[in-house]
């Protein structure tokens, strides 16, 4: 029997979790479905680091890895949130965990994910076919759903998908649960299935990307979007087997584009999102605009202010009192209290303090930059994945439904680099 090593159990961790965090539902459903998910990713988690730690002591490592910059500054990330925490006006949320699972807790196992398989990780292939097969179920139960059925019993009662923002609060979609975590989750994969598919030349790959394509556009979430169609156009040119003036011209050629597509957007009114992207090129912006996104940006920026160091701990923003109001069709006011940004970046700076969000952007950043030069496949499909969540971060929701994914690909990615060649010797 193999001796299980580190190396062999962050292996084994990644090909459990992705399928499992993907799939797990209870018999419940949607009522607790973010609870199911968040207990799913802390067990296993735990788990990991536990017997991880236990096998580093057993086997007396005493050449470990050392620890790069990104590393480092992770580690800040997670010092100055623990400090955040513990100097909050509400320490038991911001250690523990409020509604949204993404207290200090939370947040220490993501970092601890991250150190151990930055360290001691390697993408499998294996991974990519399980997450492949959990995908097409979740993309089956979508368009099951997209008709009005209800597999699985997923909705309670008599709701269903088409009575989204009318009978029932919020929209739900396949097995992840609310509709614009199930974007974000779908993005990501978008970007592994068409990055393997095309790399690999496997046809039932790019198959599976144009589905899960195809379920964000018809669920209409416009940050699921965003993400797959950015993601793309930044990562895309450098899969082409071209010289760096080649790419440079192909990344030019996006940018007029995007250029000529802003210019019809400014000259021509629309309706809809091209629309509100019309006003604010005419220098309009209204509280509205990103369905109501804009008037929470503008107010926890506010928030963000008032403790721009500290924060007011993880998980917190829906202590502080800032809420969203809505006049109706009926002359009735909807208030209804916000307890996340709606802006991952914005959501760190208000609750973990202006450094953290730094200490955070800084090692993606560096990260990323290291992977513009790395030739391999597994780098290819994992830059993807993590530029296409990081666009789709400018208007989504942090949750133990979706950031596992990139916490994981992040971590995945950096051990790839890793093991690479110094960049100064790459052709």
């Amino acid at each position: 029997m193999k001796k299980l090593t580190v190396q062999s159990l962050s292996g084994l961790y990644a090909i459990i979790l992705c399928p499992l965090l993907l799939l797990a539902v209870s018999p419940a459903g949607y009522l607790n479905i973010a609870d199911t998910k968040y207990a799913v990713f802390a067990v296993l988690t735990g788990l990991y680091c536990a017997i991880s730690a236990i096998l580093l002591i057993r086997d007396r490592k005493t050449d470990l890895p050392r620890l790069g910059v990104t590393q480092v500054l992770v580690i800040l990330f997670w010092a100055w949130s623990l400090l955040s925490a513990l100097c909050s006006p509400w320490p038991g949320i911001a250690l523990l965990g409020g509604d949204r699972f993404d207290g200090m807790l939370t947040i220490t196992l993501y970092c601890a994910v991250f150190l151990l398989v930055s360290m001691f990780g390697k993408l499998n292939r294996n991974v990519i076919w399980l997450v492949a097969v959990a995908l097409a179920l979740c993309s089956i139960v979508a368009v099951l759903q997209f008709f009005d059925l209800n597999p699985l019993r997923l909705f309670p009662g008599e709701l269903r998908w088409s009575g989204r923002e009318v009978r029932y609060n919020g929209a739900f979609l396949s097995l992840v649960g609310n509709a614009d975590i199930t974007a974000s989750v779908f993005s990501v994969g978008f970007a592994v299935m068409w990055t393997y598919g095309l790399l690999r030349k496997k046809p039932v790959f790019l198959l599976l990307s144009a589905v899960l394509l195809s379920v964000i556009v018809c669920s209409g979430i416009r940050g699921g979007m965003l993400a797959s169609a950015g993601g793309l156009l930044l990562t895309a040119p450098l899969l082409l087997p071209l010289k760096r003036r080649g790419k440079t011209l192909v990344y030019c050629g996006i940018a007029l584009a995007i250029g000529a597509a802003l210019l019809i957007l400014c000259l021509r009114p629309m309706g809809g999102t091209a629309g509100e992207l019309h006003r604010m090129l005419h220098g309009e912006v209204d509280d509205s605009f990103a369905s109501g996104r804009f008037y929470i940006w503008r107010h926890v920026w506010t928030l963000i202010k008032e403790r721009p160091l500290l924060g007011g701990g993880a998980d917190t923003l829906g202590q502080r009192g800032l809420a969203f109001v809505k006049s109706e069709a009926d002359g009735s006011v909807l208030r209804r209290t916000i307890d996340t940004a709606h802006n991952e970046y914005l959501n760190t700076a208000v609750n973990q303090g202006i450094p953290a969000l730094l200490f955070g952007l800084g090692a993606l950043g560096i990260t990323l930059f290291r992977a513009l030069l790395a030739k391999t496949t597994a780098a290819a499909i994992l830059r993807t994945a993590v530029v296409t969540y990081c666009l789709g971060a400018v208007v989504g929701i942090s949750t133990p439904a979706n950031a596992p994914f990139l916490w994981l690909c992040w971590a995945l990615l950096e051990a790839e680099l890793r093991q690479l060649p110094a960049p100064s010797t790459c052709p």
